[in-house]
């Protein structure tokens, strides 16, 4: 691993990592950006699973070619794991390799919405920060404070994580979207289950109307809307709040992680880049060098733009979960999603 030299001093961070901190990186950095390796306990809901020499050769290319690595909230995660001893006892080359990799460049995290008490991250020591500038037109966060199910500092957020962990733990297999990343009986099973449960909440939004309750109504349908975007492109929202956020922070680019999904797409105002993740088969990274940013997957170095996105780019913008039910539902928990089979 080699050290950065000729360039300005390292901004260093001041304030304890349960703070609200702001770092500022000068726009002549070489910065590379990941997000959410979701490294857990090793057991079955353990995301990242074992692709540790995987992402130790990627750390390698990382020391000899940026000056700085972020990493984007949920690098630990704690909702699975419950405790940063089972996630170091599981991984301890990975953070090992962080370590050393913190003694010769920056490393910083942001922190995520699994990762619970900021405390627990005291143990690794690197930079803690909730936002992270570089130059004056890059903002880079994890993401969650766009989305309304895992806002930060919100407990019941943190919760929902760990019993989704326990479930997946318990019948040794993920429930995720999109379905096509996530082809599994266990997610085929949860989405079946999911229709079935807006079937009655908007049977029940039915009645609100006819009793009045319009905004009690709207309420029942929010999550199926949201679950819906998740599965025509936007998993999480992030996308579709991207434009109001550069423009509230005046900027020209954000970078988030936190939904999984990969890309740079042009948005009103800007630039919206995702870094993806290191979770399940994923291995995705953000590269900032020369005023410029992309995505790639590792280890191909293969380009990543908004092939993700398409779906909610283009007609599929303004459906609803049901509208994706029933075109891609084909009965006996069997979906035509172009799926991804595991």
């Amino acid at each position: 691993m080699i050290h950065s030299s000729g360039l300005p001093p390292r901004p260093r961070l001041t304030s304890d990592p349960v703070m609200e901190v702001t770092v500022q990186l000068p726009a002549d950095r070489r910065v590379c950006l990941i997000s959410d390796l979701h490294l857990g306990d090793g057991g079955a809901s353990d995301a990242f699973g074992r692709k540790d020499d995987h992402f130790r050769r990627f750390l390698d290319r990382v020391a000899s070619r940026a000056d700085t690595l972020v990493i984007a909230g949920d690098g630990f995660d704690l909702a699975q794991a419950w405790s940063m001893e089972r996630i170091v006892d599981a991984h301890r080359a990975v953070i090992d390799d962080l370590i050393a990799l913190s003694r010769t460049i920056d490393v910083y995290y942001l922190r995520g919405n699994h990762e619970g008490s900021a405390a627990a991250l005291r143990s690794v020591p690197f930079q803690y920060a909730t936002t992270l500038m570089i130059g004056d037109r890059i903002r880079v966060e994890h993401g969650n404070a766009y989305d309304p199910h895992n806002l930060p500092g919100a407990p019941n957020a943190f919760f929902a994580a760990r019993v989704h962990a326990i479930i997946e733990a318990v019948i040794r297999a993920p429930i995720r979207i999109p379905m096509r990343k996530h082809y599994r009986w266990s997610t085929r099973l949860g989405h079946w289950v999911f229709y079935r449960y807006g079937q009655w909440q908007a049977m029940l939004g039915r009645v609100d109307r006819a009793l009045g309750r319009e905004a009690r109504a709207r309420e029942r349908l929010a999550f199926l809307d949201y679950w819906g975007r998740g599965e025509w492109g936007d998993p999480h929202g992030l996308f579709g709040a991207a434009p109001a956020a550069i423009a509230a922070a005046a900027v020209d680019v954000l970078v988030c992680g936190h939904s999984h999904q990969p890309g740079v797409v042009a948005v009103p105002g800007g630039t919206y880049v995702n870094t993806g993740s290191w979770a399940f088969e994923d291995s995705t990274y953000a590269i900032y060098e020369e005023g410029q940013i992309g995505v790639r997957r590792w280890p191909e170095q293969a380009a990543i733009y908004d092939e993700e996105y398409r779906g909610i780019l283009g007609p599929d913008a303004g459906k609803s979960f049901f509208d994706w039910w029933d075109a891609h539902y084909r009965g006996f928990l069997r979906y035509d999603v172009g799926e991804r089979r595991v």
